[in-house]
Order: structure tokens, then sequence, then C-alpha cells
């Protein structure tokens, strides 16, 4: 199995009914294709996080870095992934949790960024303690 961690900056407004519907749609298709993981929403990024077969998570990223809804900015991946973060997640719901802020989240996010925004290389190290800080979030999350 593979999983990707990627933040990408939207490029039109999404009000919380888009949210909803992108949720939703999500949801469906990746229980399709067995994919499971957790999207979140803050400050016009997108946060999120995919598990499974490395095949079908590489269709998603090349969808998804050709969507003209918003913009890649950094996208990390693991590709000897053993155990499910999020084993029982088509996608978490974006709506409720752009309004629930969290700290983890936000670390991520914003140190996505400062690598994004001025592209550099995430180096191996700093991706192990972004996929040890998605450890926690799925910790937290499933206590929810």
């Amino acid at each position: 199995m593979k999983c990707v961690l990627y933040i990408s900056k939207a490029l039109k407004s999404f009000r919380t009914d888009d949210l909803k519907h992108l949720s939703t749609t999500s949801t469906i298709n990746n229980q399709k294709k067995g994919i499971s993981g957790y999207l979140y929403f803050e400050n016009n990024c997108f946060l999120q996080y995919m598990e499974g077969e490395a095949n079908i998570i590489d269709e998603m990223v090349d969808k998804i870095s050709h969507d003209e809804r918003h913009e890649l900015l950094a996208l990390i991946e693991k590709k000897d992934l053993t155990k499910r973060r999020f084993p029982d997640w088509g996608m978490k719901n974006i709506a409720e949790l752009m309004f629930n802020n969290s700290t983890i989240e936000t670390t991520i996010i914003q140190t996505m960024s400062i690598f994004g925004e001025n592209h550099l290389n995430i180096s191996k190290n700093t991706q192990d303690e972004l996929f040890k800080l998605m450890d926690d979030l799925a910790k937290v999350s499933q206590k929810a």
C-alpha cells in the first residue's frame, strides 16, 4: 500500500455546501476504489491524506494535479504503508472539520506551505515527522 499527503491552494471560493458535496462525492468514489483518508480545509488550503493500493493512489494524484479548482503546493508519499491510518473513512467530513480548527492540521499546512511556496524539497526527516503528525491526527480523530 501507499499513502500521500498533500496541500493545495483553492483557486475558487468554496462555500459550506460546496465542501459538503465534495466530501460526499469523495467518500463514495474513494470507497469504490478502496481509498481511505482524511480531508481538511482551512484558510483556502486543502490538506489531504490518502491511502490505498499504489496504482490507484498514483491515478488519484494525477487527477488531483490536473484539477483546475486548486493548485498543488506540496506532496509527499510513502510507498511501504503496512497499516491504514484511517481504515474506516472513505474521507472525513470536510464541512465538519473546517469549523474545528486543529493545531495538528495547521502545523502540517504551514510546514508544507513553506516548502511548497519556496519550491524546496521536503527532506526525508521532515517527511517522517509529517507522517508522524498524521499518526497523531488519526488517533485524535478516532476518538471524535
